[in-house]
């Protein structure tokens, strides 16, 4: 599948920053917005994103070139004539998503590929009944995704396997870094990550545990520094001489028990310990541990070093 043109079904923040991504990637974007207000701030929003991130743009080019390859319209039939691929942005409520797929699969042609950027819904909640069911995919990102790359890839169980790796390569083309989600699942996996984390943050700020303040600290300061480098399983091959294999095999028990505590099952189990070390040692040998060791420590105190000179905002 040759993609060349993109509509994009929504300009609000998500939308505006797809735009950028595709347009970065020299390809035309036909955006639409049905709000005469959205449409009239559109351009300067995405030229001051364009400008802050113009360190992303490729060799030689403007923000100006970058801006020009993007159209906006308050017709969504114009926006997806002739579309390869068209992304729906809209707001995040099922009934507005049943709407706007089942005019998608009225108004696009045969071949293009329908993207949700939905960050809760099953494509099956809402295409299920549709022709152009097997041509609708999940592409959900961190937002924003013109700056954070990560974007979930999620088709439904009726979804053509040539539509999900056409979509993986295309997210690839764009610069952006796709993960498969296997199956549907609400929320997926990166909204249901964070909101473990978040659920225990709030659940340790409610039971007067720690301030707000020195949450984000452990984040910001802790987690943060090392995971803008590794995944947490990466990390955790490094804390132990023996790998991940041996951390887990000392200290998977308190895993276990945390995981007890909320109700569930063991977590750190024979099977996932063994996945882990077959992941792990496929990365990096076991005899070459302490260079990673090293470069993760380079890696952070440059990280330090960047955050110092950035300063902060904040008052005080």
């Amino acid at each position: 599948m040759s993609i060349e043109k993109v509509a994009i079904a929504g300009a609000g923040i998500i939308g505006a920053s797809w735009a950028i991504v595709y347009a970065r990637s020299g390809l035309q974007v036909a955006i639409f917005d049905h709000s005469a207000e959205g449409q009239a701030a559109l351009p300067g929003r995405l030229a001051e994103a364009i400008a802050i991130s113009d360190a992303l743009l490729r060799p030689g080019e403007t923000v100006a070139q970058v801006t020009a390859r993007i159209t906006i319209h308050d017709n969504l039939a114009d926006a997806v004539a002739d579309a390869d691929f068209v992304h729906e942005c809209i707001v995040e409520k099922l009934d507005a998503k049943v709407a706007i797929f089942a005019e998608l699969d009225r108004l696009t042609g045969p071949d293009a590929i329908l993207a949700t950027t939905t960050s809760s819904f099953p494509v099956s909640k809402f295409a299920s009944d549709l022709a152009c069911r097997d041509r609708c995919i999940v592409v959900h990102p961190a937002t924003p995704p013109h700056l954070l790359p990560v974007t979930e890839i999620c088709p439904a169980p009726f979804t053509r396997a040539d539509v999900t790796d056409a979509t993986f390569r295309f997210m690839e083309a764009c610069g952006q870094t796709p993960v498969h989600i296997k199956r549907e699942i609400p929320s997926f996996v990166l909204n249901r990550m964070q909101a473990a984390l978040v659920v225990e943050m709030f659940r340790c700020l409610n039971e007067d545990l720690i301030s707000a303040e020195d949450i984000d600290k452990i984040i910001s300061q802790g987690f943060g520094l090392r995971w803008a480098f590794l995944g947490p399983f990466e990390g955790v091959d490094l804390n132990a001489k023996g790998g991940i294999r041996q951390y887990l095999e000392n200290f998977g028990f308190l895993f276990n028990e945390m995981a007890n505590e909320l109700g569930f099952a063991d977590v750190v189990t024979d099977k996932s310990i063994d996945a882990l070390e077959a992941y792990a040692r496929n990365k990096i040998p076991l005899d070459k541990l302490q260079e990673k060791v090293a470069w993760r420590d380079r890696s952070i105190i440059a990280l330090r070093g960047l955050k110092d000179a950035r300063g902060t905002v904040d008052r005080g």
